[in-house]
């Protein structure tokens, strides 16, 4: 499984369309799947920026992409330079 930091819309769009095709899904398979309309799939991989979180978190769920919520950092760290591991260890 593919680590990632879901901090941006344009991230959850990433993830939701790498997910959809690691899948092999077409985006109405998946909509039916998330129990969503075609559109809002379409919307949510292109970034849509008001997407409704409950449907958000239903995409999420059938790809199997999992949200942690993480304690924030400091402003000078970048995302991309945290060991997520150990950050779960320090705080699990």
């Amino acid at each position: 499984m593919k680590r990632r930091f879901l901090a941006t819309v344009d991230s959850v769009a990433e993830a939701v369309r790498e997910g959809r095709k690691e899948k092999g899904w077409t985006q109405a398979e998946l909509a039916v799947k998330a129990k969503v309309g075609r559109r809002f799939i379409v919307e949510l991989e292109s970034g849509h920026m008001r997407a409704e979180l409950g449907k958000v978190l239903g995409v999420l769920r059938v790809l199997d992409i999992h949200a942690v919520a993480l304690p924030s950092v400091a402003s000078n760290v970048r995302l991309e330079d945290i060991d997520l591991d150990e950050e779960l260890k320090r705080f699990g």
